[in-house]
C-alpha cells in the first residue's frame, strides 16, 4: 500500500513535485522517491508502505531492465505468486515483489494484463519510447485515484491534496457534489468536491499520448445477470465457503503482521473465524466504541475474541475528543466526512499501527448479501402496487395504509421509490437550506435523479429488490471503501477487504436473491402481503442468508442471529446540547465559508431546536459542520 502521484505535460518545478509527493507521507512512511524527466514532460512519485518484500528491491518508481518502462503502484496483487509462475519463462525476476510481477505482466500481455490481475490497485506505467502513460484503477474502486487535466498537463494522485500542490489547480467547490453530499453523504460518480478534479472510475483506465486528449476506457463492469441458475443450497453454500476461505487466505498474504477489525457483528466475526482457521498464529483483533453501554458492541466482540483466543484490544471513545478530531480527519480525506465512524476508524488506526500494518475489514458484505434489509425488501412493496388487483379488499386497504405510513405518496417508478428512501436530507429541508440564487431547487436536481437513470435502465429486467441491491454494489459501496482507505492510511495502515474480491463479487451476483435475502418461512410471503418492509425486515425475513448459514459452523448463535447495527453515535444529543455552541459558532459566524451556500436563518432555527423533530437532526448538523470545516481547511471558493 502506498501513495502515488504523477504528471504528464508541462511540469512544475522539481521542488513543487517533491512537495506533492511528500504531502502523502502518511500513505508511505517507509520509502520515497521520484522520477523526473523535464525533457519528455513526465514526473512520477511514490511513497512506500512496505508490506511485501520489505527490502529495497521493492523501491519505486520501478523500471524494467531496459529502462523503457517505469511503474508506480499503490495496492496489492493477491494472485502475484501464480502470475509469477506463469511468467517464469518470459521474465527473469530479481525481486519477490508483486510490483515486479505487475510490470512483467504488462510487458507480456500489454493492457490485457488487467484481465489477469486479482487485487486492489491504482497504478501508472510510463513508456519512454512511445512517450505514453497508462493509468489504471481496480475493478471495484478499492484504491482511490484522482486526476486533473487541462490543455497543458494531466495530473493524477492517490489523494487530492497532492494534486492541489500543483500551480494553477483551482480550489473551487463543485456545487453538484455538495447536493450529492446532502442527499447521499458522498459525491456521485467521478465527481469530487473540487470542481475540475475528478475520480477515475472503478474498472477504468486512461491512455495519455503526448499532445492528445486523455482516452478513458472501461475494462470491467459489475455483471447484470437476469436469468440466475440455482444449483441448490448445499452446492451454493459449499462454494461460497470455499471461495471465502480462498479470498481470506489470499488477503492475509503479507511480510508484516496482519490483524482484524472485530465489531462483534456477523461480517467481522466471520472474518476473524476464517482467519483463525487459516493462520497458526495468534490473531490480533481490535474494537472501538463509546463508554456508554448503548453506544458500543464490546460484549459481542469479546465473545468472539474469547472463542478464537485472539489478542484483543478495545478503544473507548470520549465524545468531546471525537468532535474535536473532525478537522484532522478531513485533512486526510480531503472532503467532508460522511459518517461519524470515520473518526472512530482514524482513532482506531492509530492504535492498530502500534501492533500491525495490515487490517482485514468486512466491507461489501451488506451490499453483496442484502444487509440493508429494509431498503432492499422495499422493492417488494413497489412490486405489490402492481399486484393490488389480486389482493382481497381487506389486504389491499391494509397494504395501502401501511405503504402510506412508510413512504408517503406512491412513487411512479422503481427509481423514484428508491431515491425517496436513499435520499438522506429531505427535499423540503434542502429547499429551505440552500441558497436559491446558487442552486436549482428542482426536485429531480436535488436528488441527482439523472445520474441514477442510466443504471436503472441497465437493470430494468431484474426484480426491484435486485435492482436496489445492484445500485448499492455499483454506487453505494464506493463510499465505505473510500472512507476505509482514508481513515486507515491516515495512520499508515493498509486495510484489506476480502469480500470485495472481484471473482467473489461476480459469483455472488450470479446467485438468486434467496441466498441473500430470504423468508424465515416460505408461507410468510403470502400471509404478510399487506405489510411493508419496515414491518417485515429482520422479523419475518433473514438478511445475508448465505453468510449466516456458513457462520453457523464457526460462530455462536448470539452472533449469527444478530440484526444489523451501525456504528452508534449520539449526534442528536450532541448537537442539541454539548456541541450546540460549537456548531453555532462555526455555521453562524460572519466569516463562515458556507454563508453564501446556506440559509443562515434556517440553520439558526435548526440549532435552536425549532426543526429538530426531523428524523436526522443531528446528522443534518453534522454534515453542515463538516462542509464548513472542509471549506476553511482547504480555502475553497464558491
Amino acid at each position: 500500500m502506498c501513495g502515488i502521484v504523477g504528471t504528464f505535460g508541462k511540469l512544475p518545478s522539481r521542488i513543487t513535485f517533491i512537495g506533492a509527493n511528500n504531502s502523502m507521507n502518511h500513505r508511505g512512511p517507509d520509502d520515497s522517491s521520484i522520477f523526473f524527466d523535464d525533457k519528455k514532460g513526465i514526473a512520477l512519485g511514490h511513497k512506500r508502505l512496505s508490506i511485501i518484500d520489505l527490502s529495497q528491491s521493492g523501491h519505486q518508481p520501478f523500471f524494467d531492465k531496459k529502462k523503457r518502462f517505469c511503474l508506480i503502484f499503490n495496492g496489492e496483487i493477491y494472485n502475484y505468486k501464480e502470475l509469477r509462475q506463469r511468467l517464469a519463462d518470459f521474465y527473469v525476476f530479481k525481486t519477490k515483489t508483486d510490483t515486479e510481477v505487475l510490470l512483467a505482466s504488462y510487458l507480456k500481455w500489454g493492457k490485457e494484463c488487467l484481465e489477469e490481475l486479482q487485487g486492489m490497485f491504482a497504478f501508472a506505467i510510463w513508456d519512454s519510447k512511445q512517450e505514453s502513460l497508462f493509468v489504471v484503477r481496480d475493478r471495484l474502486g478499492i484504491k482511490p485515484l484522482y486526476y486533473f487535466y487541462d490543455d497543458q498537463r494531466f495530473i493524477f494522485a492517490s489523494e487530492i491534496k497532492a494534486i492541489l500542490e500543483f500551480p494553477k489547480v483551482p480550489r473551487a467547490l463543485n456545487r453538484e457534489s455538495l447536493i450529492d453530499y446532502l442527499s447521499y453523504r458522498y459525491a456521485l460518480g467521478e465527481k469530487t468536491f473540487f470542481d475540475k478534479i475528478q475520480s477515475l472510475k472503478p474498472g477504468h483506465f486512461v491512455d495519455i499520448q503526448k499532445n492528445k486528449k486523455p482516452n478513458f476506457k472501461k475494462y470491467w463492469d459489475l455483471p447484470v445477470i437476469e436469468k440466475k441458475e440455482d444449483p441448490g443450497e448445499e452446492v451454493v453454500l459449499e462454494k461460497i465457503e470455499k471461495m471465502l476461505i480462498d479470498t481470506v487466505d489470499k488477503h492475509m498474504m503479507s511480510d508484516v503482521p496482519v490483524g482484524a477489525y472485530l465489531s462483534g457483528g456477523l461480517d467481522s466475526s466471520l472474518l476473524v473465524a476464517l482467519m483463525s482457521k487459516i493462520s497458526n498464529k495468534k490473531l490480533k483483533t481490535f474494537s472501538i466504541g463509546f463508554s456508554e453501554e448503548d453506544y458500543n458492541e464490546f460484549k459481542y466482540a469479546q465473545e468472539v475474541a474469547q472463542k478464537f483466543a485472539t489478542d484483543h484490544k478495545e478503544i473507548v471513545l470520549l465524545g468531546g475528543n471525537f468532535v474535536d478530531l473532525i478537522p484532522e480527519v478531513i485533512k486526510f480525506k480531503d472532503e467532508p466526512l460522511s459518517i461519524p465512524n470515520e473518526i472512530a476508524v482514524h482513532i482506531l488506526s492509530k492504535e492498530l499501527k502500534k501492533h500491525i500494518s495490515v487490517v482485514m475489514s468486512g466491507e461489501g458484505a451488506d451490499e453483496l448479501f442484502g444487509g440493508y434489509g429494509k431498503i432492499f425488501r422495499s422493492g417488494d412493496d413497489f412490486e405489490k402496487l402492481e399486484q393490488l388487483d389480486s389482493f382481497s379488499r381487506v389486504d389491499k386497504n391494509k397494504f395501502l395504509k401501511n405503504f402510506k405510513l412508510q413512504y408517503g405518496n406512491i412513487s411512479k417508478s422503481p427509481i423514484d421509490h428508491f431515491l425517496k428512501q436513499y435520499n438522506y436530507i429531505e427535499l423540503k429541508t434542502k429547499k429551505c437550506l440552500l441558497n436559491k440564487e446558487l442552486f436549482s431547487l428542482n426536485n429531480d436536481t436535488l436528488i441527482n435523479k439523472l445520474y441514477f437513470e442510466s443504471f436503472f435502465k441497465r437493470i430494468s429486467k431484474l426484480s426491484v429488490s435486485e435492482q436496489y441491491m445492484y445500485i448499492f454494489q455499483k454506487i453505494h459501496l464506493l463510499a465505505p471503501l473510500r472512507r476505509l482507505d482514508a481513515t486507515t492510511m491516515s495512520k499508515s495502515v493498509e486495510a484489506r477487504v476480502p469480500l470485495v474480491d472481484h471473482k467473489f463479487v461476480e459469483y455472488i451476483s450470479s446467485l438468486p436473491l434467496k441466498y441473500k435475502l430470504t423468508w424465515r418461512n416460505n408461507n410468510d410471503r403470502e400471509k404478510l402481503k399487506n405489510l411493508t418492509s419496515n414491518q417485515v425486515s429482520e422479523v419475518y425475513d433473514i438478511t445475508k442468508y448465505a453468510l449466516r448459514k456458513i457462520s453457523e459452523k464457526y460462530l455462536p448463535k448470539s452472533i449469527t442471529s444478530r440484526k444489523k447495527v451501525g456504528f452508534p453515535v449520539p449526534l442528536n444529543d450532541w448537537f442539541a446540547k454539548k456541541h450546540n455552541k460549537m456548531a453555532k459558532d462555526l455555521l453562524l459566524s460572519d466569516c463562515a465559508k458556507t454563508s453564501q451556500l446556506f440559509n443562515r436563518e434556517y440553520i439558526e432555527s435548526m440549532l435552536e431546536g425549532k426543526e429538530k423533530n426531523e428524523k436526522y437532526f443531528g446528522y443534518n448538523i453534522w454534515m453542515l459542520v463538516n462542509v464548513e470545516i472542509w471549506m476553511k481547511e482547504y480555502n475553497v471558493s464558491i
